[in-house]
């Protein structure tokens, strides 16, 4: 339609425009284009006011924003300039068009000259009659008393009737009769007041047949503020009523259906404001509608979810992101469950949020299933001491040497018959070649083994076993065994669920309820199943019909389904059921099937509703349950980590078999505070006494490290972790583990002690690079202190000595020599071999200190140094002289770098500051010969150098000591040429 208006007003005669709501121009025709010289881009928004004269063209848009402001037709008096920089006067006249609700969508307007109005025949004036007599819809006039003087062709070609019958009032003769009379009233109400007209009322057509339309209108305002004319249009709005009338029709019956599909559902506006509940919902709550509606909902959840749900929902509302969040919801009798809540916003064409839907699943078993987990990990000796699955181990090279009494029962074998790899002629002879390709494949990669396969038991009978080993190694990360089990697994290969169908015809809120839906017919035969359901199966609609939808169902568990299904649509009782159903890839998933019969006000049965839900993770938590009371113990030996809980009242400790190797302690020694106390290495006592006054406090967690001297002498180094909880009686205790971290830590000092080395060696390599200077440095003094010498010994062998003058002399021999000191005393702290120490250091003053050393080496390689030292920086705690060697070494390396400039000065900036995070800064600027973005990270690297005479260890060094002290180095080209290195450190204030 936009478009048609478009080509329609290019080819009137007139300047036509149109603009948005706002008043913003979108469109110009072609004769306004023509007659400013103004390109199509260029005329919209503000593009057009260029063709306003300057002086009045803010006059123009103050009444143009008050036309606008008001709604109403109007006209203004302006100069439009025309191609050739000549302005002439015309009138700008304006009218706005309303939509089905009676808000102003467009304007509408036609700029006619002065002078061609005052010259021209009425007949030849330009006007919006011409554009409206063009308009696509019915539109006519009245004058101020609301005497109709004009209609155009598309209402009399709708109505039938003649210009001279609709003049005057004779229009209301095609008003249908119980719509008249509230037309009028409302037509001559707004006659009385001036405001705009907003009315619905039935025409009707040529043929006899009555629409609905839609009655908008208009005053104009003449210069002295009366009005003189009326405007306006009807809007055909049948189909919206048909479509409204439909859509409540069909939002009763979708309640209807929500409300018998067996999950909780809601709904909310784009805002979150939620305007829809479920009765399932409102039972479960005991709440009305009218006491959950827009966010009283939130009442219910548990008050230690409720902050972190509603601000995990506006983030969802916010970004428009589907809602996958857990937390609880108080039932009526004031107990909490758990539920999963799950929503999906529904979008228009245009791509905008019109709606949300959701649904809460209940997920109270499943989080039971995750505690018993827990519950079940802590009970470490019936874990350990009995474990109910067949397990075995293998040498490295896949030898088994152990397997299992109940391993053995179960295959009918004798350990003689079954080792090495004999217990391969067990496997089902369809398994037996990938199994065992897949097996040697691990051995190979040392990676875990997961893999099913087929065992035979004694009488002759496969079962299926999932496989499951991981290796063991050494200390020197050798694998020396492999240890695993074989757990049964057949009753859940013939047991997986079925998706039920769900109905063809449910509207959009079933496809968008996060999970999968169904309908039936009194008799079970399937007519609908929703989105999910068929992105999930990879089945069509038409193939899931009828009773079709078994193809889903696993093969196993067809008959269970079946058979409880067919049991529920003769009792007319719920459907609650388990199978596996096939996702469209061929995987299997548990769901738990739900279904609910409809009943008609007689109370007969007419519909079928239901669910499935995928109850899968539950499944699989139940499977780990069993599974974790085999790996635990093999996990904690190859792990070197022992568990315990202490039960605090009572001094009472107990541990796995682990915990008693690290403690150097028999199996079932019973173990205290005391007995460990013993063990604990003296300097440790007072870290051990503080985690027994922690505990004591009832702290949450306890996070400690100790040092114990076993009974042969051996110093072990132990991490311990544990969290509070107390038992059924509410006693305290405390359940964690503790690991030997000894190899660790004799690896973190070995490490150290080698940085160290690195360190030390890349002091060494500095200064011989500086040997020049230091000479320098001592040898100025050195030579001032001989001279004054000479000078002192003839002033005192004068006749007679010159006392005053030797005593000078020495004065000066005293100062060289404090300047000699001085700089051995820098060098011996730049370069002595001794352990870090951090203190409070000033980065101005340990630079200051560095660049008096360098002074001399910077001058005989012809570099100006300037430096910007910003006098407030905050002190940085570290090692003084660790930080002066990167600061020396960054400075070597900038002077270096520009030794090869002969066309330019070399110039080296040094500066200290704060970043952006107020952290102190170190910077050096140099005018080098530069490296490339892409090369200057492998600077960092050991070893690498782009000397001829470098080490590679002076930057890698230095990264690690600004790391050590919790900071960063880098490096980046300059803009031109040479480079900066910058390294920054926290104050010691936010340390």
């Amino acid at each position: 339609m936009e478009k048609d208006i478009a080509v329609l007003a290019d080819a009137l005669s007139g300047m036509v425009w149109a603009a948005d709501a706002d008043g913003s121009v979108r469109f110009v025709n072609r004769h306004w284009r023509d007659y400013a010289g103004i390109e199509s881009p260029d005329a919209t928004d503000m593009g057009w006011a260029s063709a306003v004269h300057p002086d009045e063209l803010p006059r123009f848009l103050e009444r143009w924003r008050g036309v606008v402001a008001l709604g109403e037709a109007a006209e203004i008096d302006v100069r439009l300039r025309r191609h050739d920089g000549q302005y002439r006067r015309f009138l700008l006249s304006s009218c706005p068009v309303r939509d089905e609700g009676g808000r102003i969508s467009r304007w509408y307007g036609m700029a006619t000259e002065t002078a061609q109005v005052d010259a021209a025949p009425p007949a030849a004036r330009p006007d919006l009659r011409s554009i409206i007599e063009n308009i696509p819809m019915s539109a006519w006039s009245t004058d101020a008393d609301g005497n109709c003087d004009f209609v155009n062709q598309r209402w009399l070609s709708y109505t039938g009737a003649s210009l001279d019958a609709a003049s005057g009032w004779g229009w209301e003769a095609v008003i249908h009769p119980d719509d008249l009379p509230g037309l009028r009233t409302e037509w001559q109400a707004c006659l009385a007041s001036g405001k705009s007209m907003n009315a619905e009322a039935r025409m009707r057509r040529f043929d006899g047949v009555y629409r609905w339309f839609l009655f908008l209108g208009n005053p104009l305002h003449g210069e002295d503020g009366r009005i003189s004319k009326w405007f306006g249009t009807n809007v055909d709005v049948e189909d919206r009523r048909q479509a409204e009338d439909a859509l409540r029709a069909s939002e009763r019956n979708l309640v209807r259906i929500i409300n018998t599909i067996p999950t909780t559902a809601w709904s909310t506006r784009p805002d979150g404001y939620c305007d829809f509940l479920s009765d399932r919902w409102l039972d479960y709550a005991g709440f009305t509608a009218e006491q959950a509606i827009g966010w009283n909902w939130s009442s219910v959840i548990h008050p230690e979810d409720a902050p972190g749900l509603i601000t995990y929902w506006q983030g969802c509302l916010a970004a428009g992101t589907p809602v996958d969040v857990e937390a609880r919801m108080r039932r009526f009798d004031g107990v909490y469950r758990w539920f999963l809540f799950r929503a999906n916003p529904f979008r228009d064409a245009a791509g905008e949020i019109v709606k949300w839907y959701g649904t809460n699943v209940d997920i109270e078993d499943r989080k039971n299933a995750q505690e018993a987990l827990q519950a079940s990990e802590r009970d470490l000796d019936r874990i350990i001491n009995t474990i109910p699955t067949t397990a075995w181990s293998t040498r490295p090279d896949g030898y088994c040497d152990f397997l299992s009494d109940r391993w053995l029962d179960y295959a009918g074998f004798t350990a003689e018959q079954a080792i090495g790899w004999n217990w391969s002629s067990v496997i089902h002879p369809e398994d037996a070649p990938g199994l065992i390709a897949y097996w040697q494949g691990c051995l190979a990669a040392g990676t875990p083994v997961d893999v099913e396969a087929r065992m035979r038991r004694f009488d002759g009978v496969y079962r299926w076993f999932l496989f499951r080993a991981n290796p063991w190694h050494d200390a020197e990360g050798r694998i020396v065994k492999w240890y695993g089990t074989n757990v049964d697994i057949d009753d859940r290969k013939k047991t997986d669920e079925i998706l039920r169908a769900s109905e063809r015809n449910l509207s959009l809120i079933i496809n968008t309820i996060p999970m999968l839906a169904w309908a039936t017919r009194p008799d079970g035969f399937c007519d609908f199943v929703n989105q999910r359901w068929i992105e999930f199966t990879g089945i069509s609609a038409i193939q899931a019909q009828g009773w079709d939808w078994k193809a889903a169902i696993h093969p196993d568990d067809v008959k269970d389904l079946v058979d409880r299904w067919q049991t529920a649509l003769a009792t007319g009782q719920p459907l609650d059921s388990e199978a596996r159903m096939r996702r469209f890839d061929g995987a299997y998933r548990w769901f738990l099937f739900r279904g609910n019969p409809l009943h008609d006000d007689a109370g007969i049965l007419v519909r079928w509703y239901g669910t499935n839900v995928d109850i899968e993770d539950r499944k699989r938590a139940e499977e780990r349950l069993l599974r974790s009371e085999l790996l635990l113990a093999e996990g904690q030996r190859v792990s070197q980590t022992g568990s315990f809980y202490w039960r605090v009242e009572s001094d009472t400790i107990r541990g796995s078999d682990e915990l008693y190797r690290i403690l150097g302690l028999q199996v079932g020694t019973p173990i205290s505070l005391g007995r460990v106390a013993a063990l604990v290495h003296a300097e440790d006592l007072p870290a051990l006494n503080e985690l027994i006054a922690q505990a004591l406090e009832g702290s949450e967690n306890l996070l400690h490290e100790l040092r114990l001297k076993l009974p042969d002498g051996c110093l072990v180094f132990l991490r311990i972790n544990a969290s509070r909880n107390r038992d059924r009686e509410g006693r305290l205790e405390y359940i964690g583990a503790i690991q030997d971290v000894t190899e660790r830590r004799r690896s973190e000092q070995a490490l150290a002690e080698t940085r160290s080395e690195l360190a030390y060696m890349a002091r060494v390599a500095s200064m011989g690079a500086l040997t020049a200077s230091i000479a320098h440095e001592v040898n100025q003094p050195l030579t001032g202190i001989i001279a004054n010498g000479s000078a002192c010994m003839r002033m005192l062998c004068a006749d007679p000595p010159n006392v005053e003058g030797a005593i000078e002399t020495v004065r000066r021999t005293i100062r060289d020599s404090h300047r000699a000191a001085d700089v051995i005393v820098r060098l011996r702290t730049l370069f002595a071999r001794r352990d870090a120490a951090a203190e409070p250091v000033d980065l101005n003053e340990a630079t200051r200190e560095v660049i008096a050393l360098s002074v001399s080496e910077l001058q005989r390689n012809l570099v100006t140094l300037h430096t910007e030292f910003d006098e407030s920086l905050d002190p940085i705690r570290g090692d003084r002289m660790q930080l002066q060697q990167v600061i020396l070494n960054l400075l070597m390396n900038a002077s270096s770098a520009m030794s090869t400039i002969e066309s330019r000065s070399r110039v080296l900036v040094i500066r200290t500051d704060r970043d952006a995070d107020r952290w102190v800064r170190f910077s050096i600027q140099d005018n080098g010969v530069g490296i490339g973005a892409e090369h200057i990270e492998r600077l960092f690297d050991p070893l690498y150098t782009t000397k001829s005479n470098g080490l590679g260890i002076g930057l890698s060094v230095s990264r690690a000591i600004v790391e050590s002290h919790g900071g960063r180095l880098w490096g980046a080209p300059g803009e031109t040429d040479g480079a900066t290195f910058s390294f920054a450190i926290p104050g010691h204030t936010q340390d």
